[in-house]
């Protein structure tokens, strides 16, 4: 049991828990523009203001207890780094942040330092801060680098969102969860942890920026490469698969408690990521950094939905996005910029932009054009991811540089859909009608407590 920093414990595995369970809010302002029950599952108000610390805190407290670790190491100064140098500090451990040198600090530099941890500066690129990390871990003892999403322990503990859900929506399931996602570890978590709740049929909406719309690409890009082979697969069955309306969801990652057989519960995929070598991580991290790089090239000027900016995805992500329901979905930066301006009307609580990108899809009532069945009597949960890049001065910049109300323009797949007001709806398809992309299953049971019962 670790004492260091007054790391709390479980009360049932008695592992440390760095995270903190959040409150679950009913939005009575979205509530009424969804025509459903929203709610907002509240991650800003983690100790790091973002989910950042479930995963990684979690992979902290593994390293320390079962590695000996001596020194955290991250890379950046992101919502990720100051959840590695909050968990540092709570148990005991010292950090060591690698940022490039001659580059603008973000607003969580500061917050990163105030928990104890040691910037440091190495080389002129990201890529170049990567290099140097590595090369520290290598030369020290005890040294361990937190920077995957991908990680077991992470994606173990981003899933623990789900049972605080279930809990807090006394058993009954949703009829979808809203997130916004970036390199795809939350969005794994949140899968994993609804198989485990048995919420295998809740589809997740899967939100992005259009100019940081990774996850959608990757995943249109998996789904045209998997149909061959599946239809390959379909000619000698009965029936045509179904990989988004699966019976069974097997586990990529084992449980919190790490008992589980992990082979028997590893796809093909999941084992050849665990088997990979360091060099190979390696590799792929500073390709990560390349497709990244290129990416930034590519586009006009700088996204203001920084925490969604990633060059790859979690291949986790992808495998667990076949097996269920998964709705990405691609909405413009204006749309993210007015959801976190009327979230900090209606709720008094400042959010990074990229973090309000998810809000959008309810706050412009897309989420019927996706959910044609909603009911009104259906229920919502919006991850509020947080995030500590955001303040007034940077909200008030984006918001001159953007139009506001903002128009509709929102991407799925090959459906594009665009409202110019509150009342003119146009959509426009490469393939089907939009009303026929997905439909959810609504819940068998309904609440018998009204909202603010709960």
């Amino acid at each position: 049991m670790l004492s260091q920093g007054g790391a709390l414990l479980t009360a049932d595995s008695g592992r440390p828990l760095l995270h903190t369970p959040t409150p679950l809010l009913y939005s009575a302002s979205m509530s009424k523009l969804a025509g459903c029950n929203v709610w907002l599952k509240l991650e800003n108000m983690q100790p790091t203001q973002s989910f950042k610390i479930r995963g990684l805190g979690y992979t902290c407290i593994k390293a320390a207890l079962e590695q000996g670790a001596k020194l955290f190491v991250a890379v950046g100064d992101s919502n990720a780094a100051l959840a590695v140098a909050y968990s540092g500090r709570r148990l005991g451990v010292p950090v060591t942040v690698f940022v490039p040198s001659g580059v603008q600090p973000s607003a969580v530099r500061a917050k990163i330092e105030l928990e104890g941890a040691c910037i440091q500066e190495g080389g002129r690129s990201i890529k170049d801060a990567y290099e140097a990390a590595c090369a520290l871990v290598r030369q020290t003892e005890g040294a361990v680098l937190v920077d995957k999403a991908d990680d077991a322990a992470a994606i173990a503990g981003n899933a623990t969102i789900v049972p605080e859900i279930n809990v807090q929506l006394q058993r009954q399931a949703p009829a979808a969860i809203i997130t916004a996602v970036g390199s795809g570890g939350l969005l794994s978590g949140l899968i994993t942890g609804l198989g485990h709740c048995h919420w295998q049929q809740v589809p997740v909406i899967a939100v992005e920026t259009h100019n940081t719309n990774t996850f959608q690409q990757a995943l249109l890009f998996d789904s045209a490469h998997s149909s061959d082979s599946d239809t390959a697969a379909d000619a000698g069955s009965d029936g045509p698969a179904n990989h988004m309306k699966a019976s069974a969801q097997p586990s990529l990652l084992p449980p919190l408690d790490e008992d589980a057989d992990v082979d028997a519960k590893l796809g093909m995929r999941g084992k050849a990521m665990l088997a990979r070598t360091e060099s190979e991580n390696v590799a792929m991290y500073l390709s990560r950094v390349r497709l990244s790089s290129d990416a930034n090239r590519v586009a006009a000027e700088p996204t203001v939905a920084t925490c969604l900016q990633s060059g790859s995805v979690c291949p986790s992500a992808l495998e667990l996005a076949r097996i269920h329901p998964v709705v990405p979905v691609s909405v413009s930066e204006a749309m993210a910029v007015e959801a976190c301006r009327r979230f900090l009307d209606d709720h008094q609580l400042l959010i990074e932009i990229g973090s309000a990108a998810a809000l959008s899809v309810v706050g412009k009532r897309l989420v019927h054009q996706i959910i044609p069945d909603l009911g009104s009597d259906d229920h919502i949960v919006v991850i509020v991811t947080g995030g500590a890049n955001i303040s007034f001065d940077r909200l008030d910049s984006c918001r001159q540089r953007f139009p506001y109300p903002a128009p509709t323009i929102a991407k799925s797949g090959h459906e594009i859909f665009m409202r110019m007001s509150d009342s003119v709806l146009s959509a426009t398809s490469s393939a089907q009608n939009s009303s026929t992309m997905y439909a959810a299953t609504p819940p068998a049971l309904l609440l018998s407590a009204s909202p603010a019962q709960l």
